[in-house]
C-alpha cells in the first residue's frame, strides 16, 4: 500500500489575496544557469517556477500560512484544507524564492515563519506526526484522513530548508526545530524496524508498513538523522530492496507511480553519496525514468487508437487528477509486460516529467516545452501547469496540485543551480542520516 490517497477536492474558498499574485514577485528575465542549460531552456524553466510560485503565495492562509492541498487552474478557488506534505514544499519554495529574488528576502522569511509557527502552534498532531489534511484556517484535521508518516517528513523537508536558509531568523531555527525534535519516530516503528504509514484516532496505529521500495527512503532517513526519538539506523536495512524490474539490461528498484522516484531525490542529494550496501539511487531513478518513458512508447505502439501520442514527445504518469477522480497510476510494472494497468487511458501528468527534470533533464525539458507549445493556456496557466490533460480526449484538469506544483518547481531549481539539494545537505540532521545509514561522499 503505496500511494498518495488524495481526496476528491471541495474548492469552496475564494481568491484568498490578491496581494498574493505575480505583482509581488521580481522574476528575472535572464540569468546564467550553472547547469548551462540553452537559454530558451533556461527561460522556459524559471517562468515555469514563477508561475508555480504564485501557487504558494495565492493558497496560503493570508493568517496561518497553510497552503491549500489543490486549487482552481485559474486562480478562483482553492480547498479549504491543507496538506502537509505542500507545506513542506511551500516552505522549501520560500527558500528558493528568497535566494533567486522572486520576492523580497524579508517577505519570504515572514511567510516561512508565519507557516512554521501555524505548523507548531495550530496544526493537529499526535506525537509529533501532522495529520494528512488540516483545516487552512485553523490548523485542525481534516477529511477525517490520517496522522501520516511520509507526510509528516515531507513537511519537515521543508522545515530544515528553511532552517538552513533563514538561519539569522532565530525563529525560524527555533520553530524548525521544536516541529522536528518533537516527532516520536518510534512510536510508528514496528518490532520488524519498519515504519507505519499511520494512525487515526478512530481505529488506532494503521495496518500498513513502508516495507519495500518507494518514497519511504526519505521517511526512514529523516527518522534515523532525527534529533529526538530517532529510530536506529539499523532500520535502513530493514526494508526490503524490491521489486527489481530491468531496462537496458540492467536492473532497478522500482514503483509505479514516478514520484516514489523524486521526492527523495528531491532533497537528499544521492549524487554526492555512495553506500557499499545499496546501489546507487540517483542512477537508480534515471534508469527508472528512461524506462517509464519506453513503457508509454510501447503502449504507443501497441495500441495507436488509444495511446499512440505517448513517446518522446508526451510522456509522463504519476499519482493524480484524472476524468474519472485521483488515479495511482504509472508503469512500468513488470518485465515485459506492457498491457495498461490501473485504469491507464492516455493521460499525461506534467509534474510527471517536471519532477524528473534535475534526473533526465533533455527528456524533461523537451516534454515539457512541446506541452506548453501544443497546448498552450489550455495546460499551462497562471500556476503553471495543469495537473493532468489527455491529448487524446481533451480532457484537461481543472485543478493544480500543491505537491505536484511544488516538485516542478524544486526539481527544475536542482537542475538550474543545485539550490534544494546544497540547502538540505547543509542541515545536520540530513548529514547525519546519511552517515548513519552507511553512506559516504563519493
Amino acid at each position: 500500500m503505496k500511494r498518495r490517497s488524495f481526496l476528491t477536492a471541495g474548492l469552496s474558498l475564494p481568491l484568498l489575496s490578491q496581494s498574493f499574485g505575480a505583482e509581488s514577485l521580481s522574476i528575472p528575465t535572464s540569468s546564467v544557469s550553472p547547469s548551462g542549460l540553452p537559454e530558451a531552456d533556461e527561460t522556459f524553466l524559471v517562468d515555469m517556477q514563477s508561475r508555480c510560485y504564485r501557487y504558494f503565495l495565492d493558497a496560503a492562509n493570508p493568517k496561518t500560512g497553510l497552503v491549500a492541498d489543490r486549487g482552481t487552474t485559474n486562480g478562483s478557488s482553492f480547498s479549504s484544507y491543507a496538506s502537509s506534505a505542500a507545506c513542506g514544499f511551500g516552505l522549501a519554495a520560500h527558500c528558493v524564492a528568497a535566494n533567486s529574488g522572486w520576492t523580497s528576502r524579508g517577505e519570504a522569511t515572514e511567510r516561512a515563519r508565519t507557516m512554521l509557527r501555524s505548523l507548531v502552534e495550530l496544526a493537529e498532531h499526535e506525537n509529533g506526526f501532522v495529520y494528512h489534511f488540516v483545516d487552512t484556517s485553523t490548523g485542525r484535521r481534516a477529511l477525517g484522513s490520517e496522522v501520516s508518516s511520509i507526510d509528516t517528513a515531507l513537511m519537515l523537508t521543508g522545515a530544515v530548508n528553511a532552517a538552513v536558509t533563514f538561519s539569522d531568523d532565530a525563529q525560524i531555527v527555533e520553530l524548525s526545530e521544536e516541529l522536528y525534535r518533537r516527532v516520536d519516530w518510534r512510536w510508528l516503528m514496528g518490532e520488524n524496524l519498519l515504519m507505519y504509514m499511520g494512525w487515526k484516532p478512530e481505529s488506532g496505529i494503521l495496518p500498513y508498513q513502508w516495507d519495500s521500495y518507494s518514497e519511504l527512503i526519505i521517511l526512514v532517513l529523516m527518522a534515523i538523522g532525527a534529533p529526538a526519538s530517532a529510530i536506529p539506523p539499523s532500520a535502513w536495512a530493514a526494508w526490503r530492496r524490491e521489486p527489481v524490474l530491468e531496462f537496458d539490461g540492467e536492473g532497478f528498484l522500482s514503483y509505479p507511480p514516478l514520484f516514489v522516484h523524486q521526492y527523495p531525490m528531491t532533497f537528499f542529494d544521492f549524487r554526492s553519496y555512495n553506500s557499499s550496501k545499496d546501489r546507487n539511487f540517483f542512477k537508480n531513478a534515471v534508469r527508472a525514468h528512461r524506462a517509464h518513458i519506453a513503457f508509454l512508447s510501447e503502449l504507443g505502439k501497441r495500441n495507436p487508437e488509444r495511446f499512440g501520442h505517448y513517446g518522446r514527445d508526451l510522456w509522463g504518469l504519476t499519482s493524480s487528477d484524472s476524468v474519472d477522480g485521483y488515479r495511482d497510476w504509472g508503469g512500468p510494472y513488470e518485465v515485459g509486460r506492457f498491457e495498461p494497468d490501473r485504469g491507464i487511458d492516455g493521460t499525461i501528468v506534467p509534474s510527471a516529467a517536471a519532477g524528473g527534470l534535475a534526473i533526465v533533464p533533455e527528456e524533461a525539458i523537451h516534454t515539457l516545452r512541446y506541452q506548453k507549445e501544443h497546448f498552450g493556456d489550455q495546460v499551462y496557466g497562471i500556476y503553471g501547469f495543469a495537473n493532468a490533460h489527455n491529448p487524446a480526449t481533451g480532457w484537461v484538469s481543472r485543478d493544480v496540485i500543491g505537491i505536484d506544483t511544488g516538485i516542478s518547481l524544486l526539481m527544475a531549481e536542482n537542475l538550474r543551480t543545485g539550490g534544494v539539494w546544497n540547502t538540505f545537505m547543509q542541515h545536520p540532521s540530513s548529514v547525519r542520516a546519511m552517515k548513519l545509514a552507511g553512506f559516504s561522499n563519493a
